[in-house]
């Protein structure tokens, strides 16, 4: 069996961070992984690429955890953005959707989409800690 290091990219569990912009996705990538891996600011749409983390995981083994761009973003360079996402999207493993206000549409189209996919999705109400409206728990 192939040691961390050796585990080939593509023999790793994928899983894909997904919400909208500035909810938090690249903040918790780097609270779980405890680096800096992703750029963080309070400026919507930081995150243009899919940024990759290889990681090892207790009971799960080698992973690669995959920060995207929001879902919810605009215009042409936006599109683009989302495309990217999508992309993600089709190779992943295990989703992680965040939340952080009441306006949901965007995320159960997501957690739609995985579900039609059989694949298994972990729903996150994400920034709790600021003070985000309780009416979303």
């Amino acid at each position: 069996m192939a040691g961390f290091n050796q585990t080939p990219g593509a023999n790793r569990l994928h899983i894909g961070f997904f919400g909208k912009r500035n909810s938090g996705k690249s903040s918790l990538i780097n609270a779980f992984v405890n680096q800096e891996v992703s750029i963080v600011s309070s400026k919507a749409g930081t995150t243009t690429d899919p940024v990759y983390k290889a990681i090892e995981i207790h009971g799960l083994g080698p992973c690669l955890l995959i920060d995207t761009a929001g879902f919810d973003d605009i215009g042409i360079l936006g599109k683009q953005r989302i495309d990217k996402t999508k992309k993600v999207s089709e190779k992943i493993d295990i989703a992680i959707i965040l939340f952080n206000d009441k306006i949901i549409e965007k995320e159960l189209e997501w957690y739609n989409y995985f579900k039609e996919k059989h694949i298994p999705t972990i729903l996150v109400i994400s920034k709790t800690d600021l003070g985000i409206d309780n009416n979303l728990i």
